[in-house]
C-alpha cells in the first residue's frame, strides 16, 4: 500500500508541476503578445487622427500621382514608393546568392573547414550593427555613383543575406531524404532532384525568409541614412537618392517643433507598420498554401 500511495503522490506532484510550468509558458506568452498589442495600439491611437488622402499626397490629385501624372510634395507617397524600391532591389538583389549559396552549403558542401568558416561569415554578417553597413556602403557609394537607391539597396542587400541562406538552408533540411532517394532511383540527376523535388518542398521556408527579410529591409534606418536617403526626391531611378518611412519616420522625430508634426511621426510610424504587418500576412497566407498542395 505504501508503494502505491507513493506511486500516486508522485503522479499527483508531476501533474502539478506540469500545469505550474504550463501557466508560467503562458503567462510569458500572453505577455508577448500584450506587448506587442500595446506597442501597435498606442502607435494606431497617436496616428490614426492624420490618417487621411492628403497625408499620403498632400495638395496633389491622388488617381494622377498613383498613375505617375502628377508629383506629391508634401505627401508620404514618394517616401511610400521609394521604400518599395529599395526592398524590391535589395531582395532581387539578394534572392540568387542566398538561394544558391545554401544549396551549395546543404547539397553539395561536405563537412570541412571551408564549410565552417562560410557558416560563421554568414552568422557574423548576419550580427553586425547596421551602421556598419551604413558605413561600408557609403565607402563603396563615394568610390562609385554616389549615394542612391543601386547603392542603397545593394547594402541593403549585404544586410539581408544572411536570412535568405539560413531560411532557405532550414527549408532543404526539412525535405525528407526519403524524397531525394525516391527521385534519385527513378534515374533523376542529383541537380534535376534539386530542382523538381528538393526546392519545391522547401518553397515555404524559402519564401518565408524572403519575405522576413523584406521586412528588414523595409524598416531600416541606419543603414540608408549613408546610402540612399533624403528628404526630398527628385524622382524614381538608380543613381537617385530616396525618400523612404523609415528616413522620414527619424527626421519628423528628431525635428518635430509642435505635437501636430509629432502625431506625423506616428502616422508615418502607424503606415510602416502596416506594410510590415501585410507583409508577414502575405509570407503566411503563402506558407499554408504551399503546406497544403505539398501536403
Amino acid at each position: 500500500m505504501g508503494l502505491t500511495g507513493g506511486t500516486l503522490n508522485d503522479a499527483k506532484k508531476a501533474k502539478i508541476e506540469e500545469k505550474i510550468v504550463f501557466s508560467i509558458f503562458y503567462l510569458f506568452g500572453f505577455l508577448v503578445i500584450g506587448i506587442l498589442f500595446t506597442i501597435v495600439g498606442y502607435v494606431f491611437l497617436n496616428g490614426i487622427g492624420v490618417i487621411n488622402m492628403e497625408f499620403f499626397f498632400g495638395d496633389s490629385n491622388p488617381l494622377k500621382v498613383i498613375l505617375g501624372i502628377e508629383r506629391t510634395f508634401d505627401g508620404i507617397w514618394n517616401s511610400i514608393i521609394g521604400t518599395l524600391a529599395l526592398v524590391i532591389l535589395a531582395v532581387l538583389l539578394s534572392i540568387p546568392f542566398g538561394i544558391f549559396g545554401a544549396i551549395y552549403l546543404q547539397e553539395y558542401a561536405k563537412d570541412n573547414l571551408l564549410t565552417k568558416i562560410i557558416r560563421f561569415s554568414s552568422d557574423s554578417l548576419a550580427g553586425l550593427p547596421s551602421i556598419v553597413f551604413g558605413l561600408f556602403g557609403y565607402a563603396i557609394a563615394i568610390k562609385t555613383v554616389g549615394p542612391s537607391l543601386l547603392i542603397g539597396g545593394l547594402t541593403l542587400s549585404f544586410m539581408i543575406l544572411p536570412i535568405i541562406i539560413r531560411a532557405t538552408e532550414e527549408g532543404l533540411k526539412s525535405v525528407s531524404p526519403g524524397l531525394r532517394e525516391a527521385s534519385l532511383a527513378l534515374g533523376a540527376t542529383k541537380w534535376q532532384t534539386i530542382l523538381k523535388v528538393v526546392i519545391p518542398s522547401a518553397l515555404p521556408q524559402i519564401i518565408t525568409g524572403i519575405i522576413l527579410a523584406m521586412g528588414r529591409c523595409a524598416e531600416e534606418t541606419a543603414a540608408i541614412i549613408f546610402t540612399a536617403a533624403t528628404a526630398f526626391s527628385f524622382g524614381l531611378g538608380l543613381f537617385n537618392r530616396v525618400e523612404t518611412l523609415s528616413f522620414s519616420l527619424y527626421i519628423i522625430a528628431t525635428e518635430y517643433s509642435n505635437a501636430e508634426e509629432l502625431k506625423l511621426a506616428y502616422g508615418i510610424a502607424l503606415v510602416l507598420i502596416t506594410i510590415m504587418f501585410i507583409l508577414f500576412g502575405i509570407a503566411n497566407i503563402i506558407k499554408n498554401k504551399f503546406k497544403l498542395s505539398h501536403g
